[in-house]
Protein backbone atom coordinates (compact mmCIF):
# COMPACT_ATOMS: atom_id res chain seq x y z
CA UNK A 1 0.00 0.00 0.00
CA UNK A 2 2.42 2.35 0.57
CA UNK A 3 6.50 2.66 1.55
CA UNK A 4 7.70 0.88 3.73
CA UNK A 5 9.32 3.00 6.77
CA UNK A 6 11.91 0.66 7.15
CA UNK A 7 15.69 -0.64 7.43
CA UNK A 8 14.76 -1.94 3.89
CA UNK A 9 12.41 -0.16 1.84
CA UNK A 10 10.51 -2.86 0.23
CA UNK A 11 8.65 -1.10 -2.04
CA UNK A 12 7.77 3.37 -2.38
CA UNK A 13 5.54 3.97 0.19
CA UNK A 14 2.86 2.53 -0.45
CA UNK A 15 4.44 1.58 -3.59
CA UNK A 16 6.14 0.25 -0.56
CA UNK A 17 5.61 -0.95 2.85
CA UNK A 18 6.65 -0.19 6.13
CA UNK A 19 8.48 -1.99 9.16
CA UNK A 20 11.19 0.50 10.03
CA UNK A 21 12.56 3.25 9.05
CA UNK A 22 13.86 3.68 5.40
CA UNK A 23 17.95 4.15 5.69
CA UNK A 24 19.24 4.04 2.05
CA UNK A 25 16.16 3.07 0.21
CA UNK A 26 15.35 5.51 -3.15
CA UNK A 27 11.80 5.49 -4.44
CA UNK A 28 12.23 2.60 -6.83
CA UNK A 29 13.12 0.14 -4.13
CA UNK A 30 9.66 0.61 -2.52
CA UNK A 31 6.35 -0.85 -2.59
CA UNK A 32 2.20 -0.84 -2.44
CA UNK A 33 -0.99 -2.68 -2.99
CA UNK A 34 -4.46 -3.35 -2.22
CA UNK A 35 -5.22 -6.51 -0.07
CA UNK A 36 -8.60 -7.75 0.98
CA UNK A 37 -10.11 -5.47 -2.00
CA UNK A 38 -12.75 -5.96 -4.45
CA UNK A 39 -12.29 -5.23 -8.30
CA UNK A 40 -13.60 -2.21 -9.50
CA UNK A 41 -14.20 -0.49 -13.04
CA UNK A 42 -12.13 2.95 -13.66
CA UNK A 43 -15.87 4.50 -14.35
CA UNK A 44 -16.36 3.97 -10.63
CA UNK A 45 -13.47 6.11 -9.50
CA UNK A 46 -12.42 7.99 -12.74
CA UNK A 47 -9.35 9.85 -10.59
CA UNK A 48 -7.53 6.57 -10.52
CA UNK A 49 -4.13 7.04 -12.60
CA UNK A 50 -0.91 4.91 -12.75
CA UNK A 51 2.66 5.59 -12.75
CA UNK A 52 4.38 4.04 -15.16
CA UNK A 53 8.41 3.79 -15.27
CA UNK A 54 10.47 3.10 -18.87
CA UNK A 55 12.71 0.01 -17.83
CA UNK A 56 14.48 -2.32 -20.79
CA UNK A 57 11.32 -3.54 -21.63
CA UNK A 58 8.99 -1.18 -21.94
CA UNK A 59 6.88 0.62 -19.45
CA UNK A 60 6.53 -0.91 -15.53
CA UNK A 61 3.78 0.03 -13.37
CA UNK A 62 5.32 2.39 -10.19
CA UNK A 63 2.81 4.23 -8.18
CA UNK A 64 -0.66 4.98 -8.11
CA UNK A 65 -1.91 9.01 -8.81
CA UNK A 66 -4.54 10.40 -8.78
CA UNK A 67 -6.02 13.42 -11.67
CA UNK A 68 -6.91 16.92 -9.80
CA UNK A 69 -7.20 18.56 -12.94
CA UNK A 70 -6.87 18.42 -17.17
CA UNK A 71 -2.86 18.75 -16.98
CA UNK A 72 -1.86 17.30 -13.37
CA UNK A 73 -2.14 14.07 -10.81
CA UNK A 74 -0.97 14.41 -7.45
CA UNK A 75 1.03 11.07 -6.02
CA UNK A 76 3.42 10.64 -2.85
CA UNK A 77 6.64 12.19 -3.29
CA UNK A 78 8.25 9.22 -2.61
CA UNK A 79 7.16 7.70 -6.13
CA UNK A 80 9.16 10.46 -7.86
CA UNK A 81 11.70 12.56 -6.30
CA UNK A 82 14.61 10.62 -8.24
CA UNK A 83 13.05 11.59 -11.71
CA UNK A 84 12.29 15.35 -10.82
CA UNK A 85 15.20 16.21 -13.15
CA UNK A 86 14.40 13.75 -15.74
CA UNK A 87 10.70 13.61 -15.79
CA UNK A 88 10.45 11.58 -19.43
CA UNK A 89 11.46 8.41 -17.16
CA UNK A 90 7.76 8.27 -16.65
CA UNK A 91 4.59 8.40 -17.70
CA UNK A 92 0.81 9.00 -16.79
CA UNK A 93 -1.67 6.21 -17.76
CA UNK A 94 -5.69 7.46 -17.14
CA UNK A 95 -8.91 5.55 -17.95
CA UNK A 96 -8.28 1.95 -17.63
CA UNK A 97 -9.38 -0.87 -15.26
CA UNK A 98 -6.41 -3.01 -15.95
CA UNK A 99 -2.39 -2.86 -14.49
CA UNK A 100 -0.67 -2.97 -17.66
CA UNK A 101 -3.41 -2.42 -20.61
CA UNK A 102 -5.65 -0.04 -21.94
CA UNK A 103 -6.28 4.00 -20.83
CA UNK A 104 -4.49 6.41 -22.42
CA UNK A 105 -0.76 7.44 -21.64
CA UNK A 106 0.59 11.16 -21.60
CA UNK A 107 4.15 11.87 -21.09
CA UNK A 108 5.20 14.13 -17.98
CA UNK A 109 6.81 17.69 -18.71
CA UNK A 110 6.92 18.34 -15.01
CA UNK A 111 7.56 16.95 -11.18
CA UNK A 112 7.14 18.92 -8.50
CA UNK A 113 8.06 17.35 -5.28
CA UNK A 114 7.69 19.09 -1.62
CA UNK A 115 10.30 20.59 -1.19
CA UNK A 116 10.33 19.48 2.87
CA UNK A 117 9.73 16.09 1.76
CA UNK A 118 12.01 13.58 4.28
CA UNK A 119 13.07 10.40 2.76
CA UNK A 120 13.39 9.42 6.15
CA UNK A 121 10.37 10.05 7.76
CA UNK A 122 8.17 10.02 4.74
CA UNK A 123 7.09 13.51 5.98
CA UNK A 124 5.59 15.91 3.35
CA UNK A 125 5.12 12.94 0.97
CA UNK A 126 3.37 15.06 -1.57
CA UNK A 127 3.84 15.62 -5.27
CA UNK A 128 2.66 17.38 -8.23
CA UNK A 129 3.09 16.03 -11.59
CA UNK A 130 1.72 17.67 -15.13
CA UNK A 131 1.13 16.20 -17.99
CA UNK A 132 2.61 17.57 -21.37
CA UNK A 133 -0.30 17.15 -22.69
CA UNK A 134 -4.11 18.06 -21.88
CA UNK A 135 -5.93 15.34 -20.77
CA UNK A 136 -9.44 14.20 -22.26
CA UNK A 137 -12.24 13.91 -19.21
CA UNK A 138 -14.72 11.15 -20.15
CA UNK A 139 -16.63 8.92 -17.88
CA UNK A 140 -13.21 6.58 -17.32
CA UNK A 141 -11.28 10.22 -17.22
CA UNK A 142 -12.16 12.15 -14.34
CA UNK A 143 -10.41 14.56 -11.86
CA UNK A 144 -11.43 14.36 -7.78
CA UNK A 145 -11.91 17.68 -5.96
CA UNK A 146 -9.10 17.97 -3.22
CA UNK A 147 -9.43 18.55 0.27
CA UNK A 148 -10.07 22.06 2.05
CA UNK A 149 -7.51 23.34 4.16
CA UNK A 150 -10.83 23.74 6.72
CA UNK A 151 -11.59 19.81 6.66
CA UNK A 152 -12.18 18.06 9.32
CA UNK A 153 -12.20 13.93 9.43
CA UNK A 154 -14.47 12.33 11.90
CA UNK A 155 -13.37 9.58 13.57
CA UNK A 156 -14.67 6.11 11.77
CA UNK A 157 -15.09 8.09 8.59
CA UNK A 158 -15.26 5.51 6.09
CA UNK A 159 -13.36 5.93 2.99
CA UNK A 160 -12.28 4.45 -0.51
CA UNK A 161 -8.45 3.36 -1.24
CA UNK A 162 -7.69 1.74 -4.44
CA UNK A 163 -5.05 1.15 -6.81
CA UNK A 164 -2.92 -1.47 -9.04
CA UNK A 165 -0.46 -2.77 -6.37
CA UNK A 166 0.06 -6.21 -5.10
CA UNK A 167 -2.63 -7.54 -2.71
CA UNK A 168 -1.14 -9.46 -0.09
CA UNK A 169 2.28 -7.88 1.83
CA UNK A 170 5.24 -9.13 -0.81
CA UNK A 171 2.34 -11.16 -2.66
CA UNK A 172 1.33 -10.84 -6.23
CA UNK A 173 0.23 -8.02 -8.07
CA UNK A 174 -3.88 -7.86 -9.13
CA UNK A 175 -3.92 -7.62 -13.00
CA UNK A 176 -7.10 -5.26 -12.93
CA UNK A 177 -7.72 -2.37 -10.58
CA UNK A 178 -8.57 -3.46 -6.75
CA UNK A 179 -10.24 -0.89 -3.90
CA UNK A 180 -11.18 -0.90 -0.33
CA UNK A 181 -13.27 0.42 2.03
CA UNK A 182 -11.52 2.01 5.43
CA UNK A 183 -11.91 3.96 8.35
CA UNK A 184 -10.21 6.91 9.63
CA UNK A 185 -8.59 6.21 13.14
CA UNK A 186 -7.43 8.52 15.90
CA UNK A 187 -3.94 10.28 15.15
CA UNK A 188 -3.41 8.85 19.18
CA UNK A 189 -3.75 5.48 18.30
CA UNK A 190 -1.88 5.85 15.14
CA UNK A 191 0.72 7.59 16.93
CA UNK A 192 0.75 4.57 19.62
CA UNK A 193 1.12 1.97 17.25
CA UNK A 194 4.42 3.46 15.28
CA UNK A 195 5.84 4.76 18.62
CA UNK A 196 9.01 3.07 17.92
CA UNK A 197 9.09 3.56 14.04
CA UNK A 198 8.55 7.04 13.13
CA UNK A 199 6.19 9.94 14.66
CA UNK A 200 2.54 10.80 13.22
CA UNK A 201 2.49 14.39 12.24
CA UNK A 202 -0.30 16.95 11.88
CA UNK A 203 0.06 16.09 7.76
CA UNK A 204 -0.32 12.28 8.07
CA UNK A 205 -3.77 10.61 8.18
CA UNK A 206 -4.27 7.15 9.02
CA UNK A 207 -6.96 4.22 8.59
CA UNK A 208 -7.49 1.10 8.85
CA UNK A 209 -10.11 -1.78 8.12
CA UNK A 210 -10.65 -5.25 9.92
CA UNK A 211 -12.98 -8.61 9.38
CA UNK A 212 -11.04 -9.11 7.29
CA UNK A 213 -7.99 -7.01 7.69
CA UNK A 214 -8.29 -4.59 4.48
CA UNK A 215 -5.20 -2.02 3.15
CA UNK A 216 -3.29 -0.14 0.41
CA UNK A 217 0.30 -2.69 -0.24
CA UNK A 218 3.17 -2.48 -2.54
CA UNK A 219 2.06 -0.87 -5.83
CA UNK A 220 -0.53 2.04 -4.39
CA UNK A 221 1.89 4.15 -2.92
CA UNK A 222 0.22 7.67 -4.08
CA UNK A 223 -2.53 6.69 -4.96
CA UNK A 224 -5.83 8.16 -4.08
CA UNK A 225 -8.27 7.74 -0.61
CA UNK A 226 -11.16 9.41 -1.05
CA UNK A 227 -14.36 10.11 1.29
CA UNK A 228 -17.46 11.87 0.51
CA UNK A 229 -15.86 12.09 -3.22
CA UNK A 230 -13.23 14.15 -1.61
CA UNK A 231 -9.62 13.48 -2.07
CA UNK A 232 -8.38 13.34 1.86
CA UNK A 233 -5.36 11.06 1.69
CA UNK A 234 -2.39 10.25 -0.62
CA UNK A 235 -0.95 6.29 -0.34
CA UNK A 236 2.19 6.87 1.41
CA UNK A 237 3.53 4.18 4.07
CA UNK A 238 3.24 1.91 6.84
CA UNK A 239 4.12 -1.15 8.21
CA UNK A 240 3.28 -4.43 6.55
CA UNK A 241 0.11 -4.45 4.93
CA UNK A 242 -3.02 -4.81 6.39
CA UNK A 243 -1.09 -5.46 9.67
CA UNK A 244 -3.84 -5.38 12.46
CA UNK A 245 -1.63 -3.73 14.82
CA UNK A 246 -0.09 -0.86 12.12
CA UNK A 247 -2.99 1.53 10.21
CA UNK A 248 -2.13 2.52 6.92
CA UNK A 249 -0.61 6.35 6.65
CA UNK A 250 -1.51 8.86 4.40
CA UNK A 251 -0.18 12.25 3.29
CA UNK A 252 -3.82 14.00 4.87
CA UNK A 253 -4.18 16.63 1.68
CA UNK A 254 -5.86 18.51 3.62
CA UNK A 255 -2.86 19.87 5.21
CA UNK A 256 -1.43 20.33 1.93
CA UNK A 257 -4.52 22.56 0.08
CA UNK A 258 -2.39 25.90 -0.08
CA UNK A 259 0.69 24.06 -1.77
CA UNK A 260 -0.92 21.86 -4.26
CA UNK A 261 -2.98 24.93 -5.37
CA UNK A 262 0.04 26.73 -5.60
CA UNK A 263 1.75 24.47 -7.56
CA UNK A 264 -0.51 23.19 -10.26
CA UNK A 265 -0.82 26.65 -10.69
CA UNK A 266 3.00 26.69 -12.17
CA UNK A 267 2.56 23.79 -14.67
Amino acid sequence: MKSNICAAFVFFTFSTTASALPTSATSSDLPSRIVNGFPIDITEIPYQASLRRSVASGWAHSCGAVIISNNAVLTAAHCVDSYVLDPSVLKVVVGTSYRLSGGQSYMISRIIAHEQYLQSTLENDIAVVGTSKTMTFSASVNSVAIASSTLSLPIGSEALVSGYGTTSYEGTTSSVLQAAKVKVIAQETCARAYLRITPITSGMLCANATQPPRDACQGDSGGPLVADNVLVGVVSWGEGCADALYPGVYTRVSEYNSWIVRNVGLL
